[in-house]
């Protein structure tokens, strides 16, 4: 599978490369552009940043689909999982240079000016071409040694601070999409572009999937995404920008990062326990080469030295020899039987031996760093992790629009942030953000359980698509008691009586009698024990537990309402929608219940207490939302 999914040359925008250039350079005039910028371009093991210049980073993430760009002004950039980046080599020398930049700068002006000067020693000047040798092996040797007191250091600070956010950051971003960077000038228009985000990073997601399967002789009918997207808040340019981050994000940002997820199935996958040990790989490759060059510039030198007197089997006169010797020396050691005769030899063995002495204490701070990211990532992860993504969706059904407008504005009071719709298939959702760890998401079905837009088929269809834990019909009925209720007073079901399906016989005097054959059911045992603490203060509008009535019958009649309340005497109301939903998510397996306000009692029917009814229930909603209390999918057997 690839490690990095190239969208269709259609999908692609084709960033220009001053574009690129331009947008960077917005990001450095940026609040705080500064930081972000250390964020897409970390430090890596030694002097160097492990990252190419930004401009180049953006120029080479639009080519790979992983730049989500608007304008100038605004765009996000996101990284695929590090753990997948290490089973694929990058193709392309874009890529390459962005990716491998710190070894490139390691090893590429040291290695030209090493060639450079065996070209010049051999064709022009010796002096020369051993004076720029060296200025390779003091440039090499002087990084090598600045790079073992950076993680000396490095290694200190994470003793003495303890910074496991740090860890847990790392970890997550090493198994999961990122995103690294994310610039817009205008903070308005920051939701917008995070929903471009969450849509092309399930497209990336999904081309994946794709090819995967099809790869294995597959075609896969439906993918649902549930990688979640790690939104590191260093990355944002703005204070403004945070802030749209953590409003539209699942759960409370924690350790410097936060997620953004289409899923309530998302869930942290555990790092893989893989220490890399960069630096000692970067010291060993180097060094390698470097012993290559010092042989080719120094073998032809020994011979020249010993051919007049015919004594060459003792020196490094040839390229094995050469390697030899300059291998030897690494530990301050001579290979048995060779003995150089130039002065150029010489030197570049002594500094051969100090470079061994700095690989051997590279090699143990990245021992010791290994063991100590081992046992972190095994300790700490799932203590500092697993509290940001307990993550659950929540589904309202309204069915009126003062329902819709009275619950937006309830759950608004609480984020702090507009609804965004959403289109899916048949019925349009509304996204109303994250109450504490719960995603809610809105819809409006038609009246009733009946017709093709009605409770039933709709709540199907969301349940399918959104997959929510719980399901809530919210919205305004009927009461069976006036004495004991007032209009707007909420009630929540205890039990659902359906009262459509039924059998008519003829009884006496050719009277017909009914026989209920409607089942009788209880809500979620977790959604009621909500609802029962989430108001612990008695108060206005009363909150009453009960049962209630549903039947696909608007209900305005004195003596249907008289023989309903006599036929089930200890009903609380009644309403239209809760057996579709009861129905659709029983089958579905989702959690559900009925909060309703009385709006009227069934009979002279008027609207005049439509809103106060529908505000009173989606103020209910809120309360239970704000109090924490859905915030994790319920137990499952």
């Amino acid at each position: 599978m690839q490690g990095i999914c190239v969208l269709p040359d259609g999908d692609r925008s084709r960033l220009s490369f001053l574009a690129a250039r331009e947008a960077a350079r917005r990001v450095r005039r940026a609040e705080r552009g500064r930081q972000a910028i250390g964020t897409v371009r970390p430090r890596g093991v030694g002097v160097f940043r492990a990252r190419a210049p930004l401009a180049v980073v953006l120029y080479a993430a639009d080519r790979e689909g992983r730049l989500v760009w608007q304008d100038p002004h605004t765009f996000a950039l996101l990284e695929p999982p590090q753990d997948d980046m290490r089973g694929h080599r990058p193709r392309g020398w874009l890529r390459a240079v962005d990716r491998q930049w710190e070894f490139a700068m390691f090893l590429g002006p040291a290695t030209l000016v090493m060639l450079s000067g065996l070209v010049v020693g051999l064709a022009w000047s010796p002096v020369l071409g051993i004076l720029l040798a060296l200025a390779a092996m003091l440039y090499a040797g002087a990084l090598m040694t600045l790079t073992v007191c950076l993680l000396t250091l490095g290694w200190l600070r994470h003793i003495l601070t303890r910074r496991t956010g740090d860890e847990a950051k790392d970890s997550v971003s090493f198994v999961h999409w990122t995103m690294p960077l994310c610039h817009c000038a205008d903070a308005g228009r920051a939701p917008a572009l995070l929903a471009a985000v969450a849509d092309r990073l399930h497209r990336l997601m999904t081309i994946r999937v794709d090819r995967s399967t099809e790869n294995l002789g597959a075609v896969a009918a439906r993918v649902e995404i549930v990688e979640p997207l790690v939104c590191v808040l260093s990355g944002a340019t703005g204070a403004g920008t945070e802030a749209a981050i953590i409003a539209a994000s699942t759960g409370p940002p924690e350790a410097g990062i936060t997620f953004l997820t289409r899923s309530s199935r998302s869930r942290i996958r555990r790092p893989k326990l893989i220490e890399t040990g960069g630096g000692l790989a970067l010291y060993l490759v180097a060094t390698a080469l470097l012993l290559v060059v010092q042989a080719l510039g120094v073998y032809e030198g020994e011979r020249e030295a010993c051919e007049p007197v015919g004594d060459c089997a003792g020196r490094p006169a040839t390229f094995g020899r050469a390697v030899l010797w300059f291998t030897y020396r690494l530990a301050f050691q001579s290979p048995p039987g060779i003995v150089p005769a130039t002065t150029q030899t010489w030197v570049g063995g002594w500094a051969d031996g100090l470079l061994g002495l700095t690989g051997l204490l590279l090699a143990g701070v990245t021992l010791r760093r290994a063991a100590a990211a081992r046992k972190e990532r095994l300790t700490d992860f799932r203590k500092d992790i697993d509290t940001v993504l307990s993550t659950s969706t929540v589904l309202l059904l309204v069915v009126t629009p003062a329902e819709r407008n009275a619950v937006m504005a309830a759950v608004a009071g609480l984020t702090g942030v507009p609804a965004s719709r959403r289109h899916l298939g048949y019925h349009t959702a509304f996204d109303l953000g994250v109450v504490k760890g719960a995603r809610v998401m809105l819809a409006q079905s038609r009246p009733g359980s009946i017709e093709p837009g009605a409770a039933t088929l709709t709540a199907q269809s969301l349940i399918d698509q959104l997959k929510p834990d719980y399901l809530l019909l919210v919205g305004v009925c009927y009461g069976l008691r006036e004495r004991d209720h007032r209009l707007g007073d909420v009630l929540v079901c205890t039990q659902l009586r359906v009262m459509d399906h039924k059998k008519v016989v003829d009884y006496r005097w050719g009277e017909p009698a009914e026989i209920m054959r409607g089942d009788r059911v209880t809500p979620s045992v977790t959604l009621l024990d909500r609802c029962h603490h989430a108001r612990l203060e008695e108060g206005v509008p009363g909150v009453h537990f009960g049962p209630m009535l549903s039947m696909n019958t608007l209900l305005d009649s004195a003596e249907l309402r008289t023989r309903m309340a006599a036929a089930e005497p200890d009903a609380y109301g009644g309403e239209m929608e809760g057996s579709g939903v009861y129905a659709a998510a029983g089958k579905g397996k989702v959690d559900w219940i009925v909060v309703k306000a009385i709006s009227n009692w069934g009979m002279a029917k008027n609207d005049d207490a439509e809103e106060l009814a529908a505000r009173n229930a989606a103020e209910f909603v809120a309360d239970l939302l704000a109090n924490g209390g859905l915030d994790r999918p319920p137990p499952r057997p």
